[in-house]
């Protein structure tokens, strides 16, 4: 489809205008915790950086595009003599590809036995102990962590093994999601040269492989939001073939639920997905509502039947809050003086003064932990009125309040550092064995080299080091793409990018800017990048 050049250059312009205010903001942002949206010299730097990110846009697009017809001219054939000419059937290569990514994230394993056991996993854990269960973390994962590690302890007197037993499981299952893409693209007409890139990628990444052998929940997350994104292009790219396999309409809904279940904000995400889809299946509207039915009807039967019988109690309500809550906190730190005195006597009846002088810009926990859930529950009306009435008082402290959490997660030169731990460590990932493991060190070297990387901006700054490390790296690459389909009127391929693109939305809501929130944006990049390059295989008959 032929596509003016006015609407060229208008999306480029404005993905040149979003990369120019990632750099332009995001350095002073990452530098002094603040925006002055009233410098000068600000606007100016967004100006330049937009206009020089647009060419290269423009360039990039006119590239590729041209590559595309290019392949269209002359029939789109290309050669792929796979392994010396030696066709290997799907399932062959799909385990060969588990396979190789297992043997390439079992150094790291070995780094630091029985696995990382960090973020969440303590409380998770804790839970199953206890018996007090919460919807506060997926209640399928605290019974999986809790459950093996309460189970092998019972049976070898050791927590260890439970937790290298789950560490071993998960290694298992994100690698077979990860293979499924690398066998996918190759069904889908991706060269041999994309496929060894991809696995390449998604095998010598540190990143990934530090978050295979990481208990917390986002691992299993990002692979079903993954398999989602799969499923969603089979939808899109052979509605006819999809709706005639039943196997492939029962992976789609696992892959849904599981997105659903995994982490809280997977619901939001998933039901946007569900109402989007349902728009582009007309043809087949009435088989899709009822896959759409089924996912639903599971969701509810978890989320009913299942919590009940586990007397699952639900989460603070704090956990939808800490926006209004950093900003308020903001406000109070920032414009003490000018702020009524019956309006603090308000704010305090929800937030205790000494968790208000605790506040940190990056992080809301300090603030959120104090929460008084019964003093918010008599005040609900009054708190947002006074949130909504401070937002229109102080509304550039609202905005540099979000601005700065959020800042590590589009910026791409940025550095994790949410917590501002005092001895400079950054928060990039927590490379450590918690209670009630027992950290076991077998490969000196790689575990050294590990918690450097994990810890030390020093060693997270150096050239180059975003193209693997920054969240903000990988967003930019998906917002490139994504202005690119939706400019070349592909818009098909749009759906399957809802899902990191809504992951995004959500993380920004949340209380601070972490890797593992994300981490679709890092599983996924392979696949955005080949919808760059070659977005015509997505729709080429199989």
């Amino acid at each position: 489809m032929e596509v003016k050049k006015t609407r060229k250059i208008v999306f480029a312009a404005v993905t040149g205008i979003i990369i120019g205010f990632q750099y332009a903001a995001g350095n002073r942002l990452d530098r002094q915790d603040t925006l002055d949206l009233r410098d000068a010299s600000f606007y100016l730097s967004w100006l330049v950086i937009s206009v020089a990110a647009a060419s290269i846009v423009y360039a990039i697009w006119w590239y590729v595009n041209k590559l595309w017809k290019d392949r269209i001219t002359s029939g789109g054939k290309e050669e792929d003599r796979s392994h010396g000419g030696v066709e290997f059937t799907p399932l062959f290569l799909h385990l060969f590809y588990t396979g190789v990514l297992l043997l390439c994230w079992l150094p790291a394993l070995l780094s630091i036995v029985p696995g990382v056991f960090s973020y969440d996993a303590y409380a998770e854990w804790e839970q199953v102990k206890t018996g007090l269960i919460t919807s506060h973390h997926p209640v399928l994962h605290v019974l999986l962590v809790g459950g093996l590690l309460e189970g092998f302890h019972r049976l070898t007197g050791s927590y260890n093994v439970g937790i290298c037993v789950y560490t071993l499981l998960q290694m298992l299952l994100v690698a077979n999601a990860l293979a499924f893409t690398v066998t996918y693209m190759k069904k889908r007409g991706i060269g041999r040269g994309g496929r060894l890139l991809t696995l390449l990628f998604y095998g010598l990444s540190p990143v990934l492989a530090l978050f295979s052998i990481c208990t917390t929940k986002d691992v299993l997350f990002a692979a079903c939001q993954l398999l989602l994104m799969l499923f969603v292009l089979r939808l899109t790219g052979e509605q006819d073939r999809f709706f005639a396999k039943g196997r492939t309409q029962i992976g789609f809904v696992l892959a849904m639920l599981g997105t659903m279940i995994l982490r809280n904000n997977g619901l939001y995400i998933a039901l946007v997905m569900l109402a989007a889809l349902f728009f582009f299946c007309r043809k087949y509207w009435r088989r899709y509502v009822l896959l759409a039915a089924v996912t639903l009807l599971l969701y509810g039967v978890y989320t009913g039947p299942l919590y009940a019988a586990l007397s699952v109690t639900p989460g603070g309500v704090e956990e939808m809050l800490p926006v209004p809550i950093q900003q308020m906190a903001r406000v109070y730190h920032y414009e003490y003086d000018s702020l009524d005195a019956r309006d603090l006597e308000l704010l305090y009846r929800v937030l205790p003064r000494e968790n208000l002088e605790a506040y940190k810009p990056t992080v809301a926990d300090p603030v959120k932990s104090g929460f008084d859930r019964e003093g918010f529950a008599a005040n609900r009306r009054e708190f947002f009125g006074l949130w909504m009435r401070w937002g229109v008082e102080h509304p550039l402290t609202y905005i540099n309040s979000f601005l700065v959490t959020t800042v590590d997660f589009w910026y791409p030169g940025a550095v994790m550092d949410g917590y501002k731990d005092p001895y400079g460590r950054s928060s990039y990932f927590d490379y450590r064995v918690a209670e009630p493991g027992q950290e076991v060190v077998l490969l000196k070297g790689l575990h050294d080299f590990y918690e450097k990387l994990s810890w030390d901006k020093a060693a997270q700054q150096k050239p180059l080091a975003f193209l693997a490390l920054s969240p903000g790296w990988y967003f930019l690459v998906f917002v490139v793409v994504f202005m690119y389909l939706w400019c070349y009127k592909k818009r098909k391929l749009l759906l399957p990018l809802l899902v990191p693109l809504l992951t995004m939305a959500t993380a920004l809501l949340g209380p601070m800017a972490l890797v593992r929130y994300v981490l679709i944006f890092f599983y996924g990049f392979p696949l955005i990048v080949a919808m760059l390059i070659k977005p015509e295989a997505f729709f080429a008959k199989e």
